[in-house]
């Protein structure tokens, strides 16, 4: 993709102010917006201190402007391209782009960073113009990191808006591009959400902890070490409910719209503002002690946290020296014990 000079971030929350740092990575000046220049300058700080670090050298972030929705918003006249990564609220979105509307020059590209929500239904009130060249962009976190990013055209992206994007994404950007369909929750989500829920009613059960969870589903599988409950307090359990939900509210009732019903624990997590890295806690929690600082994990039956323990699962010990991935998931998955189990249980239905 040519002609990609700069581009223009709306909303510099935890994935806003990253997809910014990760343009600025290939050299794309970026302009990040939010309500106001300080709101947005609090995000980019913010990123600057996440591990890992969202940017390749620390100097890379001076290619990143912040600005304010009420003092800079004309200022997207000049990008060649538009991400849209605010709240996943379809009015809220549809809202942002009639201002983006007027402002934008004909011809600019626009996405949306949504997980989910219909990218159609976001643009809906907006010119044909508009909706050739809208498209979903969807990014996954941490963006600098993860291979993926899902392209999602509508019936009115131009096909060759969408060969831009996706060569820009391929060659710039370094991800590995899947064009998805505009269906609730896309591709990854929604397969991943679904494996996400049944582990959780794993955990609900009693039969298993957290950490037992998370060792099961993490390297050994050839996922990262973030594994399952890791991953969910880095994306946000409040993120993870409002997927799950989308995917209940929208998916025909024969798709198995019920299968995506959350745990009342989750609920609960989200009521107390436990939803995970961006408060300070989640599934896991990290405590300041006079010796440094402590991990604790979560009981869901008690909603209390206790210090952090080993996952003491022979069977992963077994298979450690099977090199091959898909060898090692078998030797696993035949396995009559605690992870065998585990995996049959939520693994096969997936």
């Amino acid at each position: 993709m040519t002609g990609v000079r700069s581009i223009a971030v709306l909303g510099a929350g935890t994935m806003g102010a990253q997809i910014a740092a990760h343009f600025a990575n290939a050299g794309v000046p970026a302009l990040l917006l939010d309500l106001t220049a300080d709101v947005a300058r609090k995000g980019l700080e913010r990123a600057r201190t996440l591990k890992p670090d969202p940017f390749f050298v620390p100097d890379t972030a001076a290619l990143v402007t912040a600005g304010g929705f009420d003092t800079d918003f004309e200022r997207i006249a000049s990008a060649d391209w538009i991400v849209e990564a605010i709240i996943e609220n379809l009015e809220a979105k549809q809202g942002l782009l009639e201002r983006v509307e007027r402002v934008r020059r004909h011809g600019t590209i626009v996405s949306s960073n949504t997980s989910g929500l219909s990218i159609a239904a976001i643009a809906e009130g907006c010119s044909p113009e508009f909706r050739r060249h809208w498209l979903g962009t969807h990014f996954f976190n941490p963006p600098r990191y993860l291979h993926l990013v899902e392209l999602v055209p509508t019936t009115d992206t131009d096909p060759v808006v969408l060969q831009r994007v996706s060569s820009f994404c391929d060659h710039r950007l370094g991800k590995g591009v899947v064009v998805a369909k505009d269906t609730p929750d896309f591709i990854a989500n929604r397969i991943g959400i679904y494996g996400v829920i049944r582990v959780l009613r794993a955990l609900e059960s009693g039969q298993y902890t957290i950490e037992e969870i998370d060792a099961m589903t993490g390297p050994v599988l050839g996922r990262p070490k973030s594994a399952t409950f890791r991953t969910m307090d880095i994306v946000g359990i409040d993120v993870l409910a409002h997927v799950a939900g989308n995917l209940a509210e929208r998916l025909p009732a024969e798709d198995g719209r019920r299968e995506f019903a959350l745990p009342p624990f989750v609920g609960k997590l989200i009521e107390r503002g436990w939803i995970g890295d961006k408060a300070g806690q989640g599934f896991y929690k990290r405590e300041k002690t006079a010796a440094g600082f402590e991990i604790l994990t979560l009981d869901p039956a008690t909603l209390t946290y206790r210090p952090r323990q080993g996952a003491k699962l022979p069977a992963l010990d077994a298979v450690r020296s099977i090199e091959d991935v898909g060898e090692r998931v078998k030797a696993l998955f035949a396995g009559r014990d605690k992870v065998g189990e585990f995996l049959r249980r939520t693994l096969a239905p997936t």
